[in-house]
């Protein structure tokens, strides 16, 4: 994949567009879990903009962010996403797509062979899955937390001596989500001890 500079150019607007319908379309009704009810929209979209924050990034990578839960959570085709976007956003949404079939530890020994923009919009997922989970009741939650600390250990990344930027990038994004995943962690302590003595 090339790193495309600037990456909002007139040439990619429409692509990144078609992008946002599809995503609006399919997640029509879908709601986020927690009791605020959020529209499931809104999880793209912030993904998406995380993703954006990234100075090395490509319009397949900006596509597959708003499209990267459409195959698991959704009825829409990969094949099909791959006619619209190409092979480069059809791999990161194959990527980032857990079958059902299979153990988040399996899912998980995946993550290492992942291209970089796969890994960018999985931190940027956990992220904003960690950030919006808050308010989901403590039993549910502490099983994500494991979930998503799992894939977290697969996504971490050692730096060669000779790292290129774009890998200092995910590496910085790797330590910020991991930082706020044992905060949250540890926020979570009181309330488990209190049910344990309780």
């Amino acid at each position: 994949m090339t790193i495309e500079r600037p990456i909002l150019k007139n040439s990619n607007f429409g692509q990144i567009k078609q992008a946002v319908r599809l995503a609006k379309k399919y997640h029509a009704g879908q709601v986020r879990k927690g009791p605020k009810g959020e529209a499931f929209y809104n999880h793209p979209r912030r993904v998406c903009k995380g993703y954006l924050a990234f100075k090395n990034k490509t319009i397949s990578g900006v596509v597959a962010a708003l499209c990267h839960d459409l195959v698991e959570d959704t009825a829409f085709p990969l094949k099909e996403l791959e006619e619209m976007f190409g092979a480069d956003v059809r791999q990161i949404v194959f990527n980032l797509t857990k079958p059902w079939d299979i153990s988040s530890e399996e899912y998980a020994k995946k993550i290492p062979h992942w291209n970089l923009e796969s890994k960018k919009i999985k931190l940027c997922d956990i992220e904003d899955n960690i950030l919006d989970s808050r308010e989901i009741p403590l039993e549910q939650r502490l099983k994500m937390l494991v979930r998503w600390k799992k894939y977290l250990n697969k996504l971490e990344h050692n730096l060669p001596s000779s790292a290129l930027e774009v890998e200092i990038e995910l590496v910085k994004k790797w330590d910020f989500v991991n930082k706020l995943h044992a905060e949250e962690w540890n926020r979570l302590i009181p309330e488990i001890n209190f049910l344990r003595n309780g």
